[in-house]
């Protein structure tokens, strides 16, 4: 019986061990006068070794976040103010970096499948964009705007 305890001791934490990140930074100046975010972030993350990190700066923003499988990475920053960003990514090895500069847009990136890449690199000030980008397994896009000297 001592040796049944001692097992389930040493393998339970095993097994439920989920190691994921999440880190969300929004600079003092873009927060309400409550203190509350001007913001709104929602996030689901289910699964092992998943990274997230968010830098979000500018106002009534929605941001909508969710990660389902092992080992996604996704890294945001967003500048701007009235958009709206909905990245989904399911499956394995998936990771999504985007770091845009919007006025009014919207944004749709679902990845579904494993080892799916999307890299988002903006130098320039975009308004009114919409954006739908879906990937299943594999994939890999590399998206630029604006001038780069």
């Amino acid at each position: 019986m001592k040796r049944l305890y001692l097992l389930l001791f040493c393998a339970l934490p095993l097994t439920v061990s989920a190691q994921s990140e999440v880190y969300f930074r929004q600079p003092v100046a873009d927060r309400s006068l409550a203190g509350l975010a001007a913001s709104e972030l929602t996030l689901v993350q289910t699964g092992q070794l998943n990274q997230l990190q968010v830098q979000q700066t500018g106002r009534a923003n929605a941001i909508r976040i969710t990660q389902h499988g092992q080992n996604n990475t996704l890294d945001l920053d967003l500048t701007g103010s009235n958009n709206r960003y909905a990245f989904a990514q399911q499956g394995d090895n998936n990771l999504t970096q985007w770091r845009a500069s919007q006025n009014n847009g919207q944004v749709d990136v679902i990845q579904r499948g494993n080892n799916n890449q999307l890299i988002q690199e903006s130098s320039g000030l975009a308004t009114g964009v919409s954006l739908r980008i879906e990937q299943t397994g594999g994939m890999r896009v590399l998206l630029k705007n604006g001038h780069t000297p």
